[in-house]
């Protein structure tokens, strides 16, 4: 569970559960109700608390370590669905809480509703490019006062320090593989 894995890493680093809220910007009790599963944060929060842990925050799904040729069949992707982003994830690349080869790049498959937007919230990475590749339906891609529309076999790539937001503006499902280096999850 991810609350155990917060306080694993947590005490790993000898971080307070006051210091870890204070970096969450919530409350120690927030923190302390994350940590025993009793609440489920927001993909925000959960933002906040892996850079408050200097940890990718991929590395609180990941169930185990992985450091070498990794084959991960279209069964046992991890599969993540936040509350405040409509679009379900699935990491096709292996990944770890360690800096190893395995958290250089992240390459994740993502499903996005008809008429939907992928977040309210404007995506933004400091450090890393993102590169998409529609499969599946029509994405626009809403950067600056521009808006990008790919179909099915376009690509796109996203400079790192660049605000973005996805929509599907079409009536079928879109269906999409993005490659995102370094890892930010």
């Amino acid at each position: 569970m991810i609350g155990e894995k917060i306080k694993a890493i947590r005490m790993e680093k000898g971080i307070t559960a006051k210091d870890l809220a204070e970096k969450a910007e919530v409350t120690p009790g927030y923190i302390s109700q994350i940590e025993r599963n009793l609440i489920s944060p927001s993909l925000s929060v959960l933002m906040r608390i892996a850079e408050g842990l200097e940890i990718p925050l991929v590395s609180l799904f990941s169930q185990e370590e992985q450091e070498e040729v990794t084959v991960i069949t279209k069964d046992k992707r991890t599969k993540i669905q936040f509350a405040d982003i409509n679009m379900e994830y699935q990491f096709v690349t292996p990944y770890s809480r360690t800096k190893n080869t395995c958290t250089q790049m992240e390459v994740l498959c993502f499903h996005l509703g008809p008429k939907s937007w992928g977040s309210t919230i404007v995506q933004y990475h400091e450090e890393a490019g993102e590169c998409t590749l529609v499969l599946k339906g029509t994405l626009e891609y809403h950067i600056g006062d521009k808006i990008y529309t790919l179909h099915a076999g376009d690509s796109i790539y996203v400079p790192p320090k660049t605000y973005h937001q996805l929509y599907n503006p079409g009536e079928e499902e879109v269906e999409a593989v993005t490659a995102i280096s370094p890892a930010l999850y």
